[in-house]
């Protein structure tokens, strides 16, 4: 009974430190009553378990006992059961190689395996528990959390688990029933088992997660990467489309001094006809188009003229309405990372619509000095795809635009703003209102 808790117990307290924020409903009953259940499953299989006769029901009831975890884990957290597969199993081989280091020591003192499960392994047990959990609490900060939360939508979670699962089935079918096996004498080569065993298991699940959050940032850099290229070809296009303005202008200043001087000679010789006549000709001339200025920030306002011409090109009907004050309350950085994603997605949306009733709707407003509102809406055709998470899965062919969304809720929660992502009777809306008086 009490190698059992000191089995479990351990692992409960470091899957709710880890995992407490991303728990549905963190209220402490729920909390004790889930633990309090899987305890008491635990402990009634491991009855059963040291009464079975083969390896095969052992693995069985091993097995059939940590489902029981990872369905109770995976319902009660926001993770999918392919990523709470992978956590519980990988917190179990720490509860394994704790179990295993305790009777090596044992081994090493009395030079014997225990005949049963005597007080000495549970202080054993209790000791290591107590030395290696800090460890196992940095390695899932540093390292699962990561790996998990910048990459809940990676389809590499439902085939990772299989790693865990192999080590624990190794160690339920070949380690643990020698270990447990009075009569067996290990002899030397049980000294380096528990070590090699533990480095095996940890440095794969180590090389395996930084693995996994270095393909997360590399997809973050180069979606940064994506967009800081559509913000240097949307101010190259507005700069060229500044210095052709200038150029048309001096060309018209010039055109208008000949006019001048055309309409003051019928003046003199008083010919209204040939005046009326020149007139009407200089009225069907096409006059130089003023530039679209939205507002005075040179970054958004090439950005939005860079979207409402690509949108255009689609024939989607394109209505912006921006209202900034001099100072915004967020990095023109964070605001072209937003409004870049938004509008691309938005662009892309109806670039897929069948339909011609194509629409993109933007609203840029400051409410106060320090808050601002961004709202962004757009028709669409077909099925959004969206996880139990919140996260989007692109539908596009690139992945390099998979985390677009993500990104913009990642810059609204910086600055502990509202977020409201809604999509129905194929129209899809984006509404953040940003803070900007309290960045985290």
């Amino acid at each position: 009974m009490a190698n059992s808790l000191l089995f479990v117990v351990p692992c409960i307290l470091l899957l709710y430190l880890a995992f407490r924020d991303q728990i549905k409903t963190p209220r402490p009953p729920m909390v004790l009553t889930a633990a309090a259940a899987y305890l008491f499953i635990v402990l009634n299989t491991s009855r059963i378990y040291l009464a079975a006769d083969t390896s095969m029901q052992k693995v069985l009831l091993s097995v059939g006992a940590q489902l029981t975890g990872i369905f109770i884990f995976s319902a009660a957290s926001s993770y999918t059961f392919s990523q709470s597969f992978f956590i519980i199993t990988v917190v179990k081989n720490y509860s394994e190689n704790v179990r295993l280091f305790s009777y090596q020591i044992y081994f090493m003192i009395t030079g014997r395996i225990p005949e049963e499960s005597i007080s000495a392994i549970s202080y054993i047990m209790a000791a290591l528990s107590l030395a290696a959990f800090p460890l196992m609490c940095l390695f899932y900060k540093k390292l699962m959390r990561p790996a998990l939360d910048y990459t809940q939508s990676f389809i590499i979670w439902r085939l990772v688990w299989v790693i865990p699962t192999c080590n624990t089935l190794i160690y339920t079918m070949v380690i643990a029933p020698d270990v447990s096996n009075y009569t067996c004498c290990p002899g030397n080569e049980f000294f380096v088992i528990p070590v090699f065993w533990s480095m095996l298991t940890f440095a794969t699940y180590g090389i395996l997660l930084r693995t996994i959050i270095a393909i997360s940032r590399s997809a973050e850099l180069r979606e940064k990467l994506y967009l800081t290229e559509i913000q240097i070809t949307a101010q190259q296009k507005h700069m060229r489309l500044l210095q052709t303005r200038i150029q048309e202008t001096r060309r018209s200043r010039h055109d208008i001094r000949h006019h001048f001087l055309v309409l003051g000679n019928f003046a003199r010789n008083k010919d209204l006809e040939g005046l009326k006549r020149y007139l009407e000709k200089a009225s069907e001339l096409s006059f130089l188009q003023p530039a679209e200025v939205y507002c005075d920030n040179t970054a958004v306002n090439a950005l939005l003229c860079y979207y409402r011409e690509q949108a255009e090109k689609e024939n989607v009907k394109v209505s912006f309405k921006v209202s900034l004050f001099e100072k915004i309350p967020v990095t023109d950085t964070e605001l072209c990372i937003i409004l870049g994603n938004l509008l691309e997605n938005a662009v892309e949306a109806c670039r897929r619509m069948v339909s011609s009733d194509r629409f993109i709707d933007l609203e840029l407003s400051m409410i106060s000095g320090m808050l601002l509102m961004v709202m962004v809406k757009n028709s669409y055709e077909g099925v959004i795809h969206q996880t139990q998470d919140g996260t989007f899965f692109s539908a596009k062919a690139e992945e390099r635009r998979g985390i677009g969304i993500s990104s913009v809720l990642n810059i609204a929660e910086k600055y502990h703003g509202i977020s409201k992502v809604e999509y129905e009777d194929q129209v899809f809306q984006v509404c953040l209102l940003l803070n900007g008086g309290e960045v985290g």
